[in-house]
């Protein structure tokens, strides 16, 4: 038999491990279509509904602090779902230079 070493063999179980979770996370994707609506894979970049995020998703985001969660949530519930992802700017905090580097981590749908 093949005679490996602990270390040979922890890399191999490493690896069957990973196959088998990105076997599984495709598996689920297909099956449950729903989770689609809130959560979209491009370019290997995955981004958010801003329009059905709930205040534990914005913060689970990297670069939303707990005041623009709170900040994105109360705009939804007073204007409305985001039409745009450019609406964005509008909230206090946001300026140019921060849109650039939130645009890509949400979509609207």
């Amino acid at each position: 038999m093949l005679n490996l070493t602990p270390q040979e063999r922890r890399v191999i179980l490493f690896l069957i491990s990973v196959a088998l979770l990105g076997l599984g996370i495709n598996f689920a994707l297909k099956v449950n279509s729903h989770i689609t609506k809130f959560i979209r894979v491009d370019n290997h970049i995955t981004k958010i509904n801003i329009n059905q995020a709930n205040l534990q998703d914005l913060l689970s985001t990297s670069g939303i602090s707990p005041k623009l969660a709170k900040n994105i949530v109360a705009y939804r519930n007073t204007k409305g779902a985001f039409r745009d992802i450019e609406e964005l700017k509008e909230l206090k905090g946001i300026g140019d230079y921060r849109y650039e580097k939130l645009k890509d981590l949400f979509f609207v749908e």
